[in-house]
């Protein structure tokens, strides 16, 4: 199912309901990046290459205890990427994100494409600068009210740095929230 529980160690408890009303007042707007959906992630690298245990794929399951777990930036590349494959058109509202603190990925730009042949593009309406933090850091879309999303069937969150002095992030729980499908 597509929970939304809270890890017992972890400080705030995270809001429950699974729908809310949307900005445009309009649709209600939905947890998007549950795997009981489809949807799937991908990442740069893992932690010692153990998918098993902190794979890209344990930030999108809210029950799991475990988490998306990087592995230390090669050299004088300090880039490492986090992706989320929808796998269905869905219109992003806001983004909900909670990393280990003193692993905080930084400098994060958004991109997003609509099929896998694509290149992607840069999602100008969601601004993400997290901090270094344990707490959950919402990031609505940033648009007119009058305007509407362009949906997308994945995203792209590249990390220029980590808080980490070996470059790692470490992910708890990353959340898409908006509304499935063209609407």
């Amino acid at each position: 199912s597509c929970q939304s529980n809270q890890h017992p160690l972890r400080r705030r408890q995270y809001l429950p309901q699974l729908t809310m009303p949307g900005a445009d007042g309009k649709h209600e707007i939905t947890k998007l990046s549950c795997s009981s959906k489809g949807t799937v992630a991908r990442a740069s690298s893992t932690w010692k290459h153990d998918t098993r245990k902190f794979g890209p794929q344990h930030a999108l399951d809210s029950e799991s205890d475990s988490a998306w777990k990087s592995a230390p930036s090669e050299g004088n590349d300090p880039l490492a990427y986090y992706e989320i494959h929808f796998h269905r058109p869905v219109s992003v509202h806001e983004l909900r994100v909670q990393f280990q603190g003193g692993f905080a990925g930084m400098e994060c730009i958004v991109y997003r494409k609509n099929s896998e042949e694509e290149e992607w593009e840069e999602f100008d309406e969601l601004f993400v600068e997290p901090i270094d933090s344990n707490e959950i850091q919402t990031f609505p879309i940033e648009m007119e009210s009058d305007e509407t999303v362009e949906p997308c069937k994945c995203l792209r969150f590249e990390f220029g740095k980590s808080t980490d002095f070996y470059g790692r992030i470490v992910i708890y729980s990353m959340e898409v929230w908006g509304v499935d499908g063209d609407k």
